[in-house]
């Protein structure tokens, strides 16, 4: 079992590099791209509130600042986009990193190469392999979620 989650943690690793996954902020562009009309409204209301405050007595130059500050510094948040990194310890857990990371383990396949060192592992239980087989004939692949039921999943229900 040591071996596999080893193999798993290589597998997360090199996923993480590759896809510069390290949780650090980066400026781009992606979110203007994918989303111009955001913007535009944004910008629409911001030029809306400008208006109003100029038109009335009560609000000024305080204002004026502070909806500027508060324009800029959104825009430069949309700007702002960050990798997650993928986790073991994140695989069948449900909590706040879901709405952050989503449930990357469903979706994300284990490379054919981990597959195959798996399968190769001596210590790999015919459970483990045999699902793994029958994975790859039903869906054509196996996600990190799979390989973590078929190997640690009969523990967890054994415990309920």
């Amino acid at each position: 079992m040591d071996a596999i989650k080893q193999i798993l943690l290589d597998e997360i690793a090199t996923l993480n590099r590759e896809g510069r996954r390290d949780n650090l902020p980066r400026f781009s562009f992606s979110f203007l791209k994918t989303h111009p009309g955001l913007w535009a409204i944004m910008y629409l209301c911001y030029a809306l509130c400008v208006a109003l405050i100029f038109s009335t007595d009560m609000l000024g130059w305080p204002a004026f600042w502070f909806a500027t500050v508060f324009v800029l510094v959104m825009s430069v948040l949309m700007l702002m986009d960050i990798n997650p990194k993928y986790r073991f310890e994140d695989i069948d857990t449900l909590d706040l990193r879901v709405c952050y990371n989503g449930e990357w383990y469903y979706v994300q396949p284990v490379s054919q190469q981990a597959l195959d060192k798996i399968l190769e592992n001596p210590q790999t239980p015919d459970r483990v392999r045999s699902g793994i087989d029958r994975l790859m004939k039903q869906k054509g692949e196996v996600d990190f979620y799979d390989v973590y039921y078929l190997t640690w999943g009969h523990q967890q229900a054994a415990l309920v």
